[in-house]
């Protein structure tokens, strides 16, 4: 019997960023608890959970999708950022600060993008 795989098949589980830095996260708090995340709601609720950050799950949902889109963006340059970085081969690094500047770009943008929905 032969094994099957998809090409949509998304990456092993990896630790969740929230779990990684649950004592540093604690310490300095990414967000006002009981306020949603998502910007362009910052709806105060009582959580039923200490790590809830979204008001409903269509917040929560709506998030992931960004996050998705956001991350498809950034996949690439992650990994050619972090394949070049030791590097003595001169192609290679100008490869990778090109990656490195490109994700400086990206997570500016993806912030600015979070700030101006949460203005409105």
């Amino acid at each position: 019997m032969s094994e099957t795989r998809s090409a949509n098949a998304v990456a092993a589980h990896f630790e969740p960023f929230k779990e990684f830095a649950f004592a540093q996260l604690e310490a300095a708090p990414l967000i006002e608890p009981g306020v949603c995340f998502r910007p362009e709601c910052g709806r105060r609720f009582v959580s039923s959970r200490g790590w809830q950050i979204y008001c409903c799950a269509a917040c929560r949902n709506a998030d992931t999708a960004e996050a998705r889109a956001w991350g498809h963006k950034a996949s690439l340059p992650l990994l050619v950022h972090r394949l070049g970085n030791k590097s003595k081969d001169e192609a290679i690094r100008e490869r990778t600060k090109v990656a490195r500047r490109y994700l400086w770009r990206l997570q500016s943008a993806w912030l600015e993008d979070r700030r101006g929905r949460g203005e409105k």
